[in-house]
């Protein structure tokens, strides 16, 4: 008694630093779901998507909104540029120079007559602009009609419903897939449970068995058929306990947990089945996340059309722009307000498409099968929703009706091992008798873990094949 105290004592104290080094969660099937739905990494993508779709049409809303731009542009000319025609212009000789130099003569003004014989002598190569120029201004523009545009307003609800609907079918997949992992998980451990205490029930047989055996009144054989059936069944435990790891990692990566973290399953399987009844529902395709998307698509495919034939069409825009500049010849002067010569404009630009080759005509084209390609998918759907949901359905009327076969199963398994067991113990049964039937107990213990399980499976890929959320 001591001995026994001491040992849990020894045990408490271990979990007790295990747990401090580890934190240990708990979770049911809706927990470990709720948990998926917000830590699954195709969870957090797929919302990722909505945030992205809300910015592109964002993005979409912007292109008719007003937009200023501002502009600032220093230059200096280390070696100014020269206009040599002017100098040809009014050199010796040309008929230009020839006519100053008759205005000359006819000339009352000395004033005059001095200016124009100096321009008759002929210019030198000048430049008409000085080292040091800024050029600055802002730029507002506004779009005033385009039909694209138009289309594009009137498809943002679309592209928004996309993204959401692509999250609630990656949701609707996390929720299958963390039911099924959960449900594996916890059929691995209640069937290394259940070995685990048909182990103690053969080491205590086994141990009787000897010591009667010892005592000459059982043979050696009954001794040995028992200790055949002790090893094979550590053998199925340690089976069952590699199962048990694997599926448990399974249902902490599908969870988005760390595969260090230390989980315990709440819900236990026969607290799952008890949940199912046997199901007469009528089905509607309409109702699956996967027609809505398509029929989507389908409306996407439609705006996408219309807007590229809408670039037959003119837009409309308008502009205003207000900017100076200033050309100084030392950098010091450029900010002098004398200097800066100011100017403004507005106006509108209307665009007009002529000819584009067939450009558009091919990009139509190309929407247009798509369109058809996608309106195909989604009758095509229709059919496969329908089917999928006819073997669901009939995969889980097999299944319950295999449940309900292996519990009465499982019953009877029992009855005989318990009565060959007290048989045995009285020395009026056989070792092999005592063996045989409990080997068939532990099979039936499994195939009803097992059956459940296919039941739970089944339960879950019905309501995927429902749409059921």
């Amino acid at each position: 008694m001591k001995k026994k105290i001491l040992t849990g004592i020894i045990t408490l104290f271990a979990f007790s630093l295990f747990a401090q080094e580890k934190s240990v969660s708990a979770y049911t099937l809706k927990e470990a779901i709720d948990y998926a739905l917000q830590n699954n990494v195709n969870a957090k993508n797929a919302k990722l998507d909505i945030q992205k779709a809300k910015a592109f049409n964002l993005e979409i809303l912007t292109q008719g909104l007003p937009n200023l731009s501002g502009s600032f542009e220093y230059d200096y000319y280390f070696k100014t540029p020269l206009v040599p025609a002017v100098s040809n212009i009014v050199a010796p000789g040309s008929p230009f120079a020839t006519a100053l130099g008759q205005l000359s003569q006819h000339s009352n003004d000395p004033a005059l007559v001095s200016t124009l014989n100096s321009l008759g002598g002929g210019f030198t190569n000048i430049s008409f602009v000085l080292p040091n120029e800024i050029s600055t201004g802002i730029t507002l523009t506004q779009l005033l009609f385009d039909t694209r545009y138009v289309f594009g307003l009137k498809a943002r609800k679309a592209l928004l419903l996309s993204s959401r609907l692509q999250s609630d079918l990656s949701d609707q997949d996390i929720r299958t897939n963390i039911t099924k992992a959960y449900c594996q998980a916890e059929a691995a451990q209640e069937a290394k449970s259940h070995l685990l205490d048909t182990k103690k029930v053969i080491d205590k047989l086994l141990d009787d068995t000897r010591a009667v055996f010892a005592q000459g009144l059982a043979e050696e054989l009954d001794v040995n058929r028992l200790e055949l059936a002790k090893a094979n069944l550590e053998m199925q435990i340690n089976q069952q306990n590699n199962m048990a790891e694997v599926a448990l990692a399974n249902l902490k990566f599908q969870m988005g947990l760390s595969l260090s973290e230390v989980i315990i399953l709440k819900d236990k399987l026969d607290d799952l089945r008890t949940s199912i009844v046997p199901q007469q529902n009528t089905f509607d395709p309409k109702s699956r996340v996967e027609y809505k998307l398509l029929s989507n698509a389908v409306t996407l495919d439609d705006f996408n059309m219309r807007s590229k034939r809408s670039g037959y069409y003119p837009s409309l825009g308008g502009f205003l722009n207000y900017s100076g500049n200033v050309q100084t010849q030392a950098f010091s002067d450029m900010f002098k307000g004398s200097n800066w010569y100011p100017q403004g404009i507005v106006g509108i630009k209307l665009n007009i498409p002529i000819f584009d080759s067939g450009l558009k005509y091919a990009q139509v084209q190309q929407i247009k099968m798509e369109k058809l390609k996608t309106q195909n998918n989604l009758d095509n759907f229709v059919n496969a929703a329908n089917l999928q949901y006819q073997s669901a359905m009939s995969n889980f009327n097999a299944a319950l009706g295999d449940e309900i076969s292996a519990q009465k199963t499982l019953a009877l398994s029992k009855k005989i091992y318990d009565t060959n067991q007290a048989k045995f113990k009285e020395g009026a049964g056989s070792s092999f008798e005592l063996q045989q039937s409990e080997q068939e107990f532990t099979t039936n213990q499994l195939k009803q873990i097992q059956t459940i399980l296919n039941l739970l499976s089944a339960k879950a890929d019905l309501d995927k094949a429902m749409g059921a959320k």
